[in-house]
């Protein structure tokens, strides 16, 4: 998946003429903290609204400068979320040989993510931590897929302080207790679990017994 297949296109733009206060509105409206500042389909850059809140509301945007941030139309989607968070912005343009093309939103990141990137799905989610030379993910998957699940989607997270990954697993299904006993048996330590109703259950009923337990 590419920039160029995430575009927003309902999002408006800033053009030369607008005065300060209509985009600070368009901003507002569509929840966002920048907009493209689009001359005809020339990119000119990316405003920020707390560059416009210094300016008075009638200054015409041809007098503010936008930021030279954007992405090029085939900027893998991993790469353009780690633009837009290293930038720290909403709104990343996407431009080809300084036409602006559109702009991907944190909106279409999400959507990506929870229907195209199989994290939207139905089934459970499981968090493991391994140690950092331990890892194989072709293990964790057999073992995955050996205990009737299957992975749909995958995240690492390094944890710096321990030299261990945490690794999340987005799975075809909401019975996971059959994996975490197999996780378990093979020494991986589980983290966490999440959108699992029947084995949720049955772990707060535990704590809650163990809670009356200590109170008694």
């Amino acid at each position: 998946m590419y920039a160029q297949r995430l575009l927003n296109r309902d999002l408006p733009t800033a053009r030369p003429d607008d005065p300060v206060g209509r985009v600070l509105e368009l901003m507002d409206e569509f929840k966002v903290r920048q907009l493209p500042l689009v001359d005809g389909d020339q990119f000119l850059g990316l405003v920020y609204e707390d560059d416009l809140l210094e300016a008075e509301d009638t200054t015409p945007m041809a007098l503010l400068l936008g930021q030279p941030i954007l992405a090029q139309p085939h900027l893998h989607v991993y790469d353009v979320v780690a633009t837009m968070v290293r930038a720290e912005v909403d709104v990343l343009p996407v431009v080809r040989d300084g036409l602006y093309l559109g702009a991907v939103t944190r909106g279409a990141i999400f959507k990506f993510l929870a229907e195209d990137g199989a994290w939207g799905h139905a089934g459970g989610t499981v968090v493991v931590e391994v140690p950092e030379v331990d890892l194989s993910l072709s293990e964790l998957a057999r073992i995955v897929e050996s205990n009737g699940a299957r992975v749909l989607a995958y995240t690492l997270a390094a944890q710096a302080d321990n030299q261990k990954v945490e690794v999340t697993f987005k799975l075809n299904t909401q019975d996971v207790a059959p994996l975490l006993d197999a996780l378990q048996r093979f020494g991986y330590t589980v983290h966490t679990f999440f959108h699992s109703p029947e084995l949720e259950e049955e772990m707060r009923e535990r704590f809650e017994a163990f809670m009356r337990y200590l109170n008694t």
